[in-house]
């Protein structure tokens, strides 16, 4: 068939005219690619070398260019620094922060146009596609902010000799290994990622866009995806899990898909061998707003405007017995920890939404635990910063919640912190509604050796201002109908109700109303000094349980003429319980003297019978 359609003259010189055609196009891209392919890589290499002032050199074992294709190929590709220049600019204190090493398997660049590169020093890029590389980054805090150098030269003027500008549409590198080290800490702080990609558009180095402010590494975009990360604490004793994370230089915005922050151990086994409290945290999501990727990429600053936290919980665990027990820990105040933050750190709105929180409290005397949950919790904090500029602005964090108080009571609530206080003063005011008092029973009885027979609280107001040391304010509640049950533990480590105590107590002492009938309402003013060892959270219901025992008539005092009443009353009872016993002692010698009589008179007897 072939050989008919080829006797045809027509068809026999479209033959050779393809013939020739491939001929005449094969012959020069074979010789352009022997020329071209060792004055692109020397270009690409003394690129680099001159952008980066020697710092960073790069090799590789082979490049070719491939004409009728369109790209060029490198491989076993080497991103290296130069050590000796690196350590001669830190010791002239302009050392960058972060130290790149990266290995490549293949690079592919596609559509490049090498009449453009060798006749007007325009490097023009279609793509660039890196597959499986291997990236190691050194983080070591060298300098703050930007050096200033009046002889020091921009990227684009290193390289400006050699190209004029340098323009890739699109860069893609697909399951990036990295690692990264972070040496700002006594200890090396070492992380590792896999399933990374990267992507970025419009890379452009000219005479225009070398001082942009809006470009990220001169891209319009960059942007990253992770997967399934996860990693242990370096103290060992957290493990955290990010499900995904997604970031954008463009749009300046980071996004996190189900995260976790657990402890490796259970509570029981968390608090032996530490004083530190223990923390567990989920979410469903993170997003933090016009975050500046550029300050975090060089220097390790976080900033940003709005941090938003969705559908999850925190729980705290307070160390049930540190060692130490004159120890400060006010050193885990939400405030203080965040000046203690190594990271430069500035968010203007954090909120949270739909999280509960819990806090659970050991008790020594019942041998129990507490927990007082917060559920359903939405949250707006404004001036979250340790950053001395926008310290010296403005020192004060404020919070506004709203949540449900043992997932029943609505409770609204404020805070203001100051940043800057060396005493941690911060201030905290809050309304809570209509609740049942037997809701609380869950906290009140482990923690209070109280439970609530019965009572309903018809409004809660309180305003409280506080240091490490002390918490003043006043306490308003309302309620009526309040019963309660004193509690002590028995032998077998369980609470068992104190009855005459709690009769006196309920006829004498506790005020069931509030007001009372034909009087004003009661309001209480609290002043609570804080223990060294209480923890944030135990000092805020320590201090509100002193004005509410204090409302209900279970002010210092009562409490101490109760325990003394108590003491009397076990006093008086081991009296008459000692005078009893003695009375029986004697019953039975009177018993036994009778007895003996009796016996002696029987036996009189019998010997008289005898004798007659």
């Amino acid at each position: 068939m072939a050989l008919n359609i080829l006797k045809k003259r027509w068809q026999k010189l479209l033959i050779t005219a393809l013939l020739l055609f491939f001929i005449l196009i094969s012959i020069p891209a074979f010789f352009i690619n022997r020329y071209w392919s060792p004055i692109l890589a020397s270009k690409l290499q003394s690129t680099i070398l001159a952008s980066t002032d020697s710092l960073y050199s790069l090799s590789f074992s082979s490049a070719s260019l491939h004409i009728l294709q369109g790209k060029i190929v490198f491989d076993k590709i080497e991103l290296k620094p130069n050590l000796e220049v690196y350590n001669r600019r830190k010791k002239q204190h302009l050392a960058p922060n972060s130290l790149y090493d990266l290995q490549i398997k293949r690079l592919v660049i596609h559509h490049i146009h090498p009449i453009t590169l060798y006749l007007e020093k325009k490097l023009d890029i279609s793509q660039i596609v890196i597959s499986a590389p291997n990236l190691r980054v050194d983080y070591e805090q060298n300098r703050n902010e930007d050096t200033l150098v009046s002889n020091k030269k921009t990227p684009y003027q290193l390289i400006s000799k050699v190209l004029k500008s340098v323009h890739v549409q699109n860069i893609m590198l697909n399951d990036v290994k990295f690692k990264y080290t972070d040496h700002s800490g006594a200890k090396p702080d070492i992380s590792e990622f896999n399933e990374l990609n990267f992507s970025a558009t419009d890379f452009l180095l000219d005479s225009t866009t070398h001082v942009s402010s809006s470009r990220f590494l001169f891209c319009a975009d960059v942007s990253g995806e992770l997967h399934h990360y996860e990693g242990t604490s370096n103290d060992k004793r957290y493990h955290y899990n990010i499900a995904s994370l997604k970031f954008s230089t463009r749009s300046s915005q980071l996004d996190i898909a189900g995260m976790s922050f657990l402890p490796v151990k259970s509570p029981d086994q968390f608090f032996k061998g530490t004083k530190e409290d223990c923390y567990a945290l989920k979410l469903d999501s993170l997003r933090l707003n016009h975050f500046d990727f550029k300050s975090y990429n060089k220097y390790h600053k976080f900033y940003g405007s709005k941090l938003l936290l969705n559908n999850g919980s925190i729980k705290v665990y307070s160390n049930p017995a540190p060692k130490d027990t004159t120890s400060e820990r006010s050193g885990n105040f939400p405030h203080v920890l965040l000046r203690k933050l190594k990271m430069d750190t500035r968010i203007d709105t954090v909120e949270i939404n739909k999280i509960d929180v819990a806090y659970t409290e050991y008790n020594k005397k019942s041998s129990q635990a507490g927990t007082v949950i917060f559920n359903n919790t939405s949250a707006k904090f404004l001036n979250i910063t340790n950053n001395k500029a926008a310290l010296q602005k403005n020192n004060i964090a404020t919070a506004q919640l709203q949540t449900y108080f043992m997932n029943y009571g609505r409770l609204n609530l404020q805070f203001a912190f100051n940043l800057t206080d060396e005493n941690a003063a911060f201030s905290y005011k809050g309304h809570l509604g209509t609740m049942d008092l037997h809701k609380v029973n869950p906290v009140a009885m482990p923690l209070a050796l109280v439970k609530i027979a019965s009572g309903e609280v018809q409004k809660l107001d309180f305003e409280m201002h506080a240091d490490k040391n002390t918490a003043k304010g006043l306490l308003t509640v309302l309620y009526s109908d309040l019963k309660i049950s004193l509690l002590k533990k028995d032998d077998e480590n369980k609470l068992k109700k104190m009855g005459i105590v709690s009769l006196l107590a309920n006829a004498l002492v506790i005020k069931r109303n509030n007001p009372t009938e034909g009087e004003a309402p009661r309001s209480f003013n609290i002043v609570y000094s804080r223990k060294s060892n209480t923890p944030f959270f135990g000092f805020l219901w320590r201090s509100l349980f002193v004005g509410l025992k204090s409302s209900a008539g279970y002010d210092a005092n009562t409490e101490n003429t109760v325990k003394q009443k108590m003491s009397d009353f076990k006093e008086n009872q081991k009296v008459r319980k000692e005078k009893k016993i003695i009375r029986q002692e004697r019953r039975a010698e009177r018993r036994q003297r009778r007895a003996l009589k009796k016996q002696q008179k029987e036996l009189k007897k019998q010997q008289e019978q005898l004798q007659q």
